[in-house]
C-alpha cells in the first residue's frame, strides 16, 4: 500500500484590504486556516505609545487612492513568490489610538517557514510598497508624518 504525498494548501489571497473599520486579529488568522493547513503566522501592528523617546498619543493613517489595490498586488506578489501559502492583509486608515490594530496580516501554509517567510516578506512589502501614511501625535501636542517618503 502506497502512502500519498503530502498534500500542498492552494496558494490564494484569502483578502487584501484598506479600511477605516477596526481590523481583527482573529478573523485574519482564521481565514487562513483550512484542513491543510500546519502553520499560521500572522503579525498585529500596533500602535504604541512612544516612538523616537517621544510620547505618542494617537497616529492618523491617510493614503492614496490606489492603495486598496497596491495591497492587493502586494499580497499577490507574496502569494506567487511564496507557493502553497493562503494570505490575508489588511492595513487600517483613519484616526488610531494606542493599542489600536493599524496592520494585520496572516500567511497560512503546509510548514512553519514557509509561513514565517511569506509572512515576513508580506508585512515589508505592505509598509515599502503600499501608500500610506502616518501623523503620529505626541503628547506635547506636535506632530509628525511619517513615511511620506513610499
Amino acid at each position: 500500500m502506497s502512502t500519498p504525498g503530502p498534500i500542498q494548501a492552494d496558494t490564494a489571497v484569502v483578502a487584501a484590504f484598506v479600511t477605516d473599520e477596526p481590523l481583527d486579529h482573529g478573523q485574519a488568522v482564521s481565514a487562513v486556516q483550512d484542513e491543510r493547513t500546519g502553520a499560521v503566522v500572522s503579525f498585529s501592528g500596533v500602535i504604541r505609545d512612544h516612538d523616537g523617546g517621544r510620547s505618542v498619543t494617537s497616529l492618523d493613517y491617510t493614503c492614496h487612492p490606489g492603495a486598496d489595490r497596491a495591497v492587493k498586488d502586494v499580497a499577490r506578489a507574496v502569494a506567487e513568490e511564496f507557493p502553497g501559502t493562503r494570505i490575508w492583509a489588511a492595513h487600517r486608515i483613519g484616526h488610531l489610538e494606542v493599542g489600536d490594530s493599524a496592520l494585520e496580516a496572516a500567511v497560512g501554509a503546509a510548514h512553519r517557514k514557509l509561513a514565517f517567510a511569506a509572512c515576513d516578506a508580506l508585512v515589508d512589502r505592505i509598509k515599502a510598497e503600499v501608500p500610506i501614511w502616518k501623523e503620529q501625535s505626541f503628547a506635547d501636542g506636535s506632530t509628525e508624518w511619517v513615511g511620506l517618503d513610499a
